[in-house]
């Protein structure tokens, strides 16, 4: 027998054995569970197996809305700011009021906020819109200059910042 021969036999008795295998995977019976119960073939969902008659449906969990505080606004702004933020946060809670998913009141309230000096008010607001309304860029990019130039975190404004990017871009 030559080297060729020899070569060729070897490798059709290979491929053989590979053709039994997966016959024999594909048809096998399935193997006893623990407990001498035999294993079936059950859709899971996360792990979990379920039998009978049954529907799988995905339902969105809603983030609810952060609670409306009082505004805080900052000693250094003059009365006359003070007032109109005042004024303008009255308004926006009263839009709330009749529509919570109302996205520009919630934005002009976390802007308030901001200007008020309480920027952990505002993170609040923009963090639900992120959630809220995840295909926005509004957010998060308030979020990046929010955590760049006030809450001094370059970490979380970069991230926040290329979220805003990648929904800018299509």
């Amino acid at each position: 027998m030559t080297e060729i021969q020899r070569n060729l036999a070897v490798g059709i008795g290979i491929a053989a054995l590979l053709g039994a295998g997966v016959y024999y995977y594909a048809t096998r019976s399935p193997l006893p569970a623990p407990g001498g119960q035999t294993a079936t073939s059950t859709p899971t969902i996360g792990g979990i197996g379920a039998t009978g008659d049954y529907t799988v449906e995905e339902v969105e969990i809603e983030t609810p809305p952060p609670t409306i505080r009082p505004v805080i606004i900052s000693a250094d702004l003059s009365a006359e700011a003070r007032a109109a933020i005042v004024a303008h946060f009255e308004e926006n809670k009263k839009l709330l009021a009749k529509d919570p998913y109302n996205f520009n009141a919630w934005l002009d309230l976390a802007i308030l906020y901001k200007i008020g000096g309480d920027y952990r008010g505002a993170e609040a607001i923009w963090l639900y819109a992120t959630k809220a309304w995840p295909t926005s860029p509004i957010a998060y990019n308030n979020l990046g200059d929010l955590y760049q130039n006030f809450l001094k975190d370059p970490l979380k404004a970069k991230f926040y910042y290329d979220q805003a990017a990648k929904l800018k871009t299509p």
